[in-house]
């Protein structure tokens, strides 16, 4: 064989083997998990403590007068409202029953707003921002980084099937509602050992036990029991590694390598101003959420657009962080 023959076919195979190298590659990253680095955030296990069978009854919570039978709070058409007296009257849109195709918005949100652990807090979120995020699931234009999360696929289907008057009706009565404290930070080394629900939240471990909160903000209810049966009053715990709250505040009020202090768009006490959302008080593992997928472009309506170059100038320590420090503040 010739050296010109020899040398073209070498060049051929290291041609073929580099085409090769780079469509590995890029199945390597189509396949690579986006939440991998914010991990923690986005618990998702293959089955759920959602639908087990309730205790024997009969049912009450803490703060309230009803005494309801298990019977009674298995065919309940919608959400319980056990502390009516902290809300104004809710529609139908939030409180059910309504259409069939529509789950009322207080199943995954109570009817205080506070939400459970893997769906937000609406609780005084301007009445603009809320229509504006349920029409960007309706779009497309918003997401979760995390492939098939059940809440999300459900936000989406109620985007889709309701009615701009409903929307405006549960928007209006998310943001007329007071603002409480319903979530607890607490800096610990150790953290109760738990293990992923199938929609994106963490059950405590059967027979206890403690484990390293290792670089995560960990999230739990304090009685996941009674925020099955809709107890509105159940607080969530946000477990963060010691040191956060103080790093956090830093950074939210300098900007961190952001650049942007959080008070410059969220105002001094973090309560938001007009359409841009209050931040103080939201629990963290929903706030880690928020600006990671705004970050990898799973939420690109044009609300959030402002906070594009803020999420990728926080490191996934930052994020946490942050979140931990605005869990804890009084909103």
């Amino acid at each position: 064989m010739n050296t010109a023959m020899h040398t073209t076919r070498h060049f051929a195979r290291l041609g073929i083997c580099a085409v090769a190298f780079l469509i590995l590659v890029s199945a390597c990253q189509r396949d690579a998990d986006p939440t991998a680095a914010l991990a923690w955030a986005y618990p998702h296990g293959p089955t759920s403590t959602f639908g087990q069978p309730l205790g024997a009854g009969p049912f009450h919570v803490p703060g309230s007068t009803l005494v309801l039978s298990r019977a009674q709070v298995e065919e309940a058409s919608g959400p319980i409202d056990w502390h009516p007296q902290d809300h104004p009257p809710a529609p139908p849109v939030v409180r059910g029953p309504g259409r069939a195709a529509l789950t009322p918005c207080a199943e995954c949100h109570l009817l205080n707003g506070a939400g459970f652990p893997a769906s937000a807090d609406l609780t005084g979120l301007p009445a603009d921002y809320i229509i504006e995020q349920v029409m960007a699931f309706r779009s497309g234009a918003r997401r979760s980084t995390a492939r098939g999360q059940p809440n999300t696929a459900e936000m989406i289907k109620v985007a889709k099937a309701v009615s701009p008057a409903e929307l405006r009706q549960a928007a209006e009565y998310f943001a007329r509602l007071p603002r409480s404290r319903w979530v607890k930070v607490v800096e610990s080394a150790t953290v109760p050992r738990t293990y992923p629900d199938k929609y994106g939240w963490l059950n405590l471990a059967p027979g206890g036990g403690t484990e390293p909160i290792g670089d995560r903000l960990v999230e739990v209810s304090e009685n996941l029991p009674r925020m099955m049966i809709g107890d509105d009053h159940v607080m969530l715990i946000d477990y963060a590694p010691p040191g956060a709250i103080g790093r956090g505040r830093r950074v939210v009020m300098t900007g961190g390598g952001a650049g942007v202090p959080c008070q410059s768009c969220h105002g001094r006490r973090l309560g938001g101003v007009g359409a841009v959302p209050p931040i103080a008080g939201r629990p963290g593992g929903y706030l880690a959420r928020t600006l990671w997928d705004i970050r990898t472009g799973a939420r690109s309506n044009p609300g959030v657009a402002p906070m594009k170059a803020v999420s990728k100038g926080l490191s996934p320590a930052e994020i946490r962080d942050v979140s931990a420090y605005l869990a804890s503040l009084r909103s």
